[in-house]
This record gives C-alpha cells, structure tokens and sequence, in this order.
C-alpha cells in the first residue's frame, strides 16, 4: 500500500473552486450494529450534504456527482456486494477535477465526512507515519519462522528447517571436530535466514525487525545481520518458536507502538533543545505557521489532536491563526476558515516536508501543541 505515495500526491491536490469531499471510515465491524453505525454515520452526512446550495453551478455540478457516486458505494456496502475487507477506509472525491482516491486502511479511521477546498489528511498523515511493518523473527539452531507483520495483523510467513546433527557420543579431537561440525550447520542455517532477510529490507528498506530465541541463538544469528540493519532490530521478544499467529502480532504491536512513543520523546527532545539554541527550529502557532508559509518545514511536530480556528487563502494556500481577514495579505486573495491543525499538515506535505502528530505531550502542551524542525531559518 503505497500511503507516502498517494498521501503526497492528494497534500498537493486543489480544486480550485470545487468542492472536495474527504471520507474516513471505521469498517473493523466486530458485529452487525457496528456496520449499522458506520452506515447511518455516511447516511446522514450524505443527506446534509445534499442540502447544500453553491454559488457556482460548475462547483454545484461536481458535488452532486460526487455524492451520487458515494451514494453508490454505500450502497454496495450496505448490500454487501463491496468486498471489504479492510478495517478502515479513506476516500477522496473531485468530480469536476477527476479526483476519486479509494484506500483500504490496516487499521480502523475515526468516522469523517468533510468537504472543504482540499482534502483533509491528518487521518491519512498519521496512518503514513505510523504504519511500520515489522519481520518477526524466531530462530533457534535448526529453526526459524520470519513473519511480516503489520498494524492490522500478519501479512505473510516464510519458514526454515535446517538439517543439524544431532548429539554425538565420542570423546576427544573427534568430539571437537563434531562440534565444529554442527557448528558450521548451524552457522549456515542462521546465515541462510538472514540472506533472505537482508533481500526482504531491500524492498522494504524502512521495516523493524524483531528478533526473538534463546539468548545465545539471538547473538550467533546477529553476526550476520550487516552493520546497516543492526540499528533496525528494535528488540528481543518473549516469543517462543511455535508462537500461534495471534501471538505474533500482538507482540510486534506492543514492540511497535513503543518504539513510536520512544521516538516520539525523542523527536521532541531535538525540537526543543534545537529552539532553546535558537537553532533550525521554532515553537508555538505563530513561529509555526510564519515557518510553514515560508517553505522552510522540514518536519512540522504537532499533537494529534490539535484543533485551532484558523484560516488559508484560497488562491495561494498561505496560512493565518484566527478569524478570516478580508483578504490575504500575501496574495490579495479570499480567505477561508479552517481548522488550523488539519491546514498546517497540508501545507507542510504539499511542500514537500514531513509530519510527525504525536500523543500529547506536556513539554509541546507548553508552546500550544506545535513547533517545527527547519530547513533554514
């Protein structure tokens, strides 16, 4: 699922005066009142949304496309003749522009229904930066299962078997030499998993791996691993070799989402050190978004949960806090309001940088949920 891809490509997506409608989903239906809930949410929208009345007739035209189209989807959801299999759904629909982007989601999105200038990504943003596969593996000197793990679950298995001898009964140089012997099997089994790993990273170059077996298994199977991968082994897990496949991903999820909160402390660590240095970096709303509308973002950091009345222009997409003033001050344009943290995220990615939204943290609560790591200052 290429989510940076399409992420990217939608961040620098404008209808200009159509409308666009940005749809998430919650579709990890455990029962049927789950699934009724999801359908009575896009119901009712829908039929809000029909209500509208737009100025132009071409921006009238789209709209009532698109949610003729959605309508359609829904429908198909909710007579299940739409395969879903996914536990979330994100959807984005510009008829006018040609704009209709469907993706399935590893994991479950909080019900969404906007429709607004440009899409709105934070949901997809986050979904970007958290969504880390992860190669499970469980070894032992003459075993060893690799599992491709993601949020939703495992994705596929490869297993090995070596053939190693078994004890030997002799004394002496002939007893050294057998465990030379069963040594150098073992040695060619552990460097047999980690070839075919090192060719799975090739593909999937930003995967973690998490090593799990006996302590001194662990450390004979490392020395194969290149120095490179070494910093993407996050840790040994309590697994044992027959671990059932529920198991497994339980696991790599708890491996994961503690990695992401160690990184998350970590990136926050660098922002506020950086800005206390008055290095390439700023604090708070208004250094944020003077940065943002600059193009010196190279990673705006921000709470998840951030909401803040705001407004964007929407002619040249710069940024302001508070109400919409009369006309933008860059460009002349007209304003329009928006929520300030859903606009610094597109406009931060349809600029080429990243975004990293992360859980609360008081030392960011401390300069309004938000800072910058920049380019140039």
């Amino acid at each position: 699922m290429e989510i940076t891809k399409e992420l990217r490509e939608l961040a620098k997506f404008s209808g200009g005066t159509l409308p666009v409608v940005s749809v998430y989903l919650d579709t990890q239906w455990r029962d049927q009142h789950q699934r009724e809930q999801v359908l009575t949410f896009l119901t009712r929208h829908l039929r809000q949304a029909r209500l509208l009345t737009l100025e132009q007739a071409e921006a009238q035209a789209s709209l009532d496309a698109d949610l003729a189209r959605l309508e359609a989807w829904q429908e198909k959801l909710r007579h299940r003749t739409l395969e879903v299999t996914a536990p979330g759904y994100a959807l984005f629909a510009c008829n006018g522009a040609g704009l209709w982007v469907e993706l399935p989601a590893p994991v479950p999105f909080e019900n969404e229904f906007t429709i607004a200038e440009r899409p709105a990504l934070r949901q997809l943003a986050r979904l970007d930066e958290d969504y880390t596969n992860a190669l499970v593996v469980l070894v032992d000197s003459r075993a060893a299962r690799v599992c491709e793990v993601v949020l939703g679950g495992l994705l596929s298995e490869t297993a090995f078997n070596a053939e190693v001898p078994g004890r030997h009964k002799q004394g002496g140089w002939a007893q050294m030499r057998y465990q030379r012997h069963v040594k150098d099997h073992i040695d060619r089994h552990h460097k047999e998993v980690a070839d075919y790993l090192i060719a799975c990273l090739q593909r999937q170059p930003h995967a973690r791996l998490i090593l799990a077996g006996p302590e001194e298994v662990r450390a004979n199977f490392r020395r194969f691993l290149p120095p490179a991968v070494q910093p993407q082994v996050l840790e040994a897990a309590s697994l044992d070799l027959h671990a059932p496949e529920t198991r497994i991903v339980e696991v790599a999820r708890q491996v994961l989402e503690r990695h992401e909160r160690e990184e998350e402390q970590a990136t926050v660590e660098l922002l506020l050190s950086r800005a206390a240095r008055g290095g390439l970096a700023v604090v708070g709303r208004q250094e944020t978004l003077a940065a943002a509308n600059t193009g010196r973002v190279h990673k705006l950091v921000m709470h998840r949960d951030l909401r803040h009345p705001g407004w964007r222009c929407t002619a040249c997409g710069w940024l302001g806090e508070e109400a919409p003033p009369a006309a933008c001050p860059a460009c002349g344009g007209t304003p329009a309001a928006v929520d300030l943290g859903e606009a610094l995220v597109a406009r931060v990615l349809a600029l080429d940088g990243e975004v990293e939204l992360i859980a609360p943290d008081p030392r960011l609560a401390a300069y309004e949920g938000v800072g910058a790591l920049l380019r140039y200052k």
